[in-house]
């Protein structure tokens, strides 16, 4: 229905205006250029504004909100007071025309069409399909590292500082752990760390001094993993991993990790990658000498049950060059211990140790081993006419 402020265009004739007033079957139509045009109310149509189109109009000029008027005016002067009024409230708060809103030209579909699929192959989208999200049950990735990290309060370098032992638990399981250290006889062990650490998170199980890292030969852990959820079980393991003083006295030894900020000896407890656990991490080439793999174990045949290791620095390490005494003297020490370690659980009943005449010190440093670390053991210098001059020669039962 038309009235006062619809918006109508002509049927005869082209154009559109807004509707000012009505007089009998007369409309005053405003066009654009603000004139006034009467026209029949059957020779205009009213043209509907949607919400969607209102961005093709605009705020027209605020006009000062006409007062209601109190009397009532006849005649003339009272119906141009009247359009007067009419066109005051139209234009308060209300919206003008633009332009002429007309659909004079269609939307060619098929360009917009092209240009939207030459849009989207432009677009680089990433094909590679979703990995589905595992459930708490096939998360299965399970490591542990046992790490021997220089103390933080300390400036000294690592091969001379004292070391913090850490248990690294780098899985999504929960770890119970028992670390304990190996008694050189009857088969006992000491605790030394205990207890439980959660899914990726780490604890430290001792501080070292440097003075205690020559004793430590053999420890000897045990791993239980689980989860508070379902879980795919991992092994329960208890075994002892022989730890060799040299390590700590090279700084080669120390290598950069995932854990720290400070370079650390590790080792690997415990691993379900394609790994061999308790073997150290790798380390970078190690520019002075090393020990050799496997040392060969001298045994003379014609006494049973006896074991000679010869500590001579030639036989322990591949080369001495650039290595200072004490460090020598230390990789002397670490190889007697270990071959210590070795006769006692193999059930020898003697090991003969050739450390040479020289200046005594191998042997004075054997002795204070002996007497701290295995105050029950015996022992005498070796025979001379088989051993030479420099060989001490131990009874382990």
């Amino acid at each position: 229905m038309i009235k006062a402020g619809s918006r109508v265009k002509f049927v005869s004739d082209t154009g559109a205006g807004i509707v000012r007033s009505i007089q009998g079957n007369i409309a005053y139509v405003e066009v654009e250029d603000g004139f006034e045009i009467p026209a029949l109310i059957s020779d205009i149509v009213e043209v509907e504004i949607e919400e969607e189109n209102a961005a093709i109009v605009k705020i027209g000029p605020s006009d000062p909100k006409p007062a209601a008027s109190r009397q009532t005016e006849t005649g003339k002067n009272a119906q141009k007071k009247q359009r007067a009024t009419v066109r005051g409230l139209n234009n308060y708060g209300r919206v003008s025309l633009a332009d002429d809103y007309e659909d004079d030209e269609p939307i060619d579909l098929s360009k917009f069409r092209k240009s939207f699929t030459a849009a989207v192959a432009e677009t680089e989208v990433d094909r590679t399909p979703a990995v589905p999200e595992k459930a708490p049950w096939e998360v299965t990735e399970y490591r542990v590292e046992l790490l021997f990290v220089p103390a933080a309060d300390t400036d000294k370098p690592a091969e001379q500082a004292d070391l913090e032992a850490w248990l690294v638990n780098d899985s999504s399981y929960t770890l119970s752990f028992n670390i304990a250290c190996r008694e050189p006889r009857g088969g006992f062990v000491r605790t030394i760390g205990s207890g439980t650490i959660e899914a990726d998170s780490k604890r430290m199980i001792k501080l070292y001094r440097r003075a205690e890292l020559a004793e430590i030969a053999t420890l000897h852990i045990g791993l239980l993993p689980y989860k508070p959820t379902a879980f795919v079980p991992q092994a329960v393991e208890a075994f002892d991993i022989e730890l060799h003083p040299l390590k700590f006295v090279r700084a080669a030894s120390f290598v950069e990790n995932d854990y720290f900020d400070r370079p650390a000896v590790a080792f690997v407890l415990a691993s379900s990658a394609e790994e061999s656990p308790v073997d150290p991490a790798p380390a970078p080439p190690v520019r002075t000498a090393q020990l050799k793999q496997a040392a060969p174990v001298h045994r003379k045949p014609t006494r049973e049950e006896e074991e000679v290791v010869d500590l001579h620095a030639e036989t322990v390490l591949d080369s001495t060059e650039g290595m200072a005494p004490g460090e020598i003297l230390q990789a002397q020490l670490a190889r007697f211990s270990v071959a210590m370690e070795g006769a006692i659980r193999g059930g020898q009943k003697r090991i003969v140790f050739i450390h040479g005449v020289g200046k005594g010190k191998l042997r004075y440093e054997i002795e204070k081993l002996l007497k701290r670390n295995y105050p029950a053991l015996r022992y005498q210098d070796a025979s001379f006419a088989e051993y030479g001059y420099g060989a001490v020669m131990i009874f382990l039962k």
